[in-house]
């Protein structure tokens, strides 16, 4: 389950944490499973010697290179099978146990040239083969339905189904530290509380609307619009980011309303200042403009929220750190 932070809380926590944030990450990673490798490179000597079995034909070749491939089959055989013993994939030793009974079903005519499993392993046994028929040889190495046929088949699939199961994802929790300047703090310190200023000042404009502003709302109202000035134009900022630019030059853009409620900037354009002695709060003109700024759907406050998340979201990355903020602009 995400982690949920407040702003505030989630910076209080970086800076106890001597401005770093510490959280696990799961990383996937491919690896490659040793026991399919394994026995693909000992399947890849019984697969050429089955490929070469194959391609007998009666009287083809001489007993004595026959009784060599027979002899290379059975012992390949016997390593591949020796090396499958630890693959855990059930689709790879669905396929060896089809070879399994292959060679069990074959059992009768294998005897009689001379393979014959003894103590779980297949030995052979060139006495035998050099009694063994022809028939019986042709029955088992002749002929796609044939032992070594069947075989080959097999191989096939026991090659296609152990490249699927060569590599698979393997999931890992390590700790990760996303470090901070405490200057960048300080910043989305002043964004969060700026975000929350112009929350609220935004909820006051049907009260400001009305016109029914006694002293003491009067007051509030300065104090929301002093925090403002001060919270939301930031110029002295040394984080490089596009959206405190974009920011800065919003209210800018609108210095002659803002002026209107008594929000003005120093002749080096270097702070916003509230002089509630230019103002009164009753009249047309503030009320107008303080809806035209902060009303539902003014644009102006809605753009200033959406910076103030944006330039916070671009210090802290809680994405990075695998939390979700909980919104406090409301």
């Amino acid at each position: 389950m995400t982690i949920q932070y407040k702003p505030t809380d989630l910076i209080n926590q970086i800076r106890q944490n001597n401005y770093s944030y510490t959280h696990s990450i799961t990383k996937k990673i491919t690896e490659a499973d040793a026991n399919i490798e394994k026995l693909q490179d000992k399947a890849e000597a019984f697969k050429k010697s089955v490929k070469k079995l194959k391609r007998y034909s009666s009287g083809g070749i001489s007993r004595d290179l026959l009784e060599s491939q027979v002899e290379d089959l059975i012992k390949s055989y016997n390593n591949m099978k020796s090396s499958s013993d630890k693959v855990t994939d059930k689709d790879v030793q669905k396929q060896l146990s089809k070879l399994e009974k292959l060679f069990s079903d074959n059992e009768t005519n294998l005897k009689k040239i001379g393979v014959e499993k003894v103590s779980g392993k297949y030995s052979f046994d060139s006495k035998t083969f050099a009694d063994a028929s022809d028939k019986t040889i042709n029955a088992l190495f002749s002929g796609h339905d044939s032992f070594i046929g069947q075989a080959d088949k097999i191989m096939r699939k026991v090659d296609e189904t152990a490249s699927d199961a060569q590599y698979n994802i393997s999931e890992y929790r390590v700790s990760q530290t996303q470090k901070y300047e405490e200057a960048d703090m300080i910043l989305a310190d002043y964004m969060t509380l700026a975000g929350q200023a112009t929350s609220t000042i935004k909820s006051c404009d049907t009260l400001v609307q009305s016109g029914r502003l006694d002293s003491d709302t009067i007051r509030d109202l300065g104090i929301l619009l002093s925090s403002f000035a001060q919270l939301v134009y930031r110029t002295d900022s040394t984080n490089e980011s596009e959206n405190i630019d974009k920011l800065n030059q919003l209210c800018l853009d609108h210095k002659d309303k803002l002026a209107k409620l008594g929000l003005t900037f120093d002749s080096q354009q270097e702070k916003m200042i509230f002089d509630a002695d230019s103002i009164d709060m009753t009249t047309p003109d503030f009320q107008n403009a303080y809806n035209e700024l902060f009303g539902q759907n003014a644009a102006f406050g809605n753009a200033v929220s959406a910076y103030c998340k944006n330039i916070f979201n671009d210090i802290v990355q809680p994405d990075k750190l695998g939390v979700s903020i909980i919104n406090t602009q409301i």
